[in-house]
């Protein structure tokens, strides 16, 4: 797969690209569970349906939960553009006040992108209120949580959940049904 770095999106008719935002402590197979299914999609065509990027709120290196650590393709000051933004977020998301990856976001929902999240990271984006009016899920031991701090969003027990242009799962086999679904609404069965 081709990593562009340019900031700002040509025009054309390529692959949607997919940013996943990596917060320290990110679950793996939440993370793996979004990307497999797109390069599964791309290895299945002429040519690539998907692409796929890597972004971090800071200069350094995110660690995932596992231990296993990442140097991500690009920073938020580069302000890479996006189709899909997925938030990747550990258990911690409850306690995520981060401004600057809010304000990418908000930029690339200007530009039309979707946004979703991952196992926890649905508090995040309800604290920054880029869930209301959208029903959501997360990991069904943060939802007590966070229908106690959110009690005006639609919380399904779902395993995940598509709204319009927001999407999230509660953790990593939901993550990959959710992916699965996407990927069937862009190209069929």
């Amino acid at each position: 797969m081709e990593r562009h770095r340019t900031a700002e999106r040509q025009i054309s008719r390529g692959p949607r690209r997919f940013a996943l935002l990596l917060f320290p402590n990110f679950p793996m197979m939440a993370f793996s569970s979004v990307v497999e299914p797109l390069r599964a999609a791309n290895a299945l065509g002429a040519e690539p349906k998907y692409a796929w990027i890597t972004v971090s709120a800071t200069d350094k290196p995110v660690t995932a939960s596992n231990g296993i650590t990442f140097n991500p393709d690009f920073r938020l000051t580069e302000r890479p553009w996006a189709d899909y933004i997925v938030v990747c977020s550990g258990g911690d998301a409850d306690q995520l006040t981060a401004q600057a990856p809010i304000k990418w976001i908000r930029a690339n929902l200007r530009r039309g992108a979707h946004l979703g999240s991952v196992a926890d990271g649905a508090f995040y984006l309800a604290r920054a209120g880029l869930l209301d009016d959208y029903a959501c899920t997360l990991h069904w031991r943060s939802q007590p949580a966070f229908v106690e701090a959110f009690p005006h969003i639609d919380l399904k027990r779902s395993v995940y959940v598509i709204d319009r242009t927001r999407f999230t799962s509660a953790g990593g086999v939901g993550a990959f049904d959710m992916m699965l679904d996407i990927i069937q609404r862009h190209h069929g069965e």
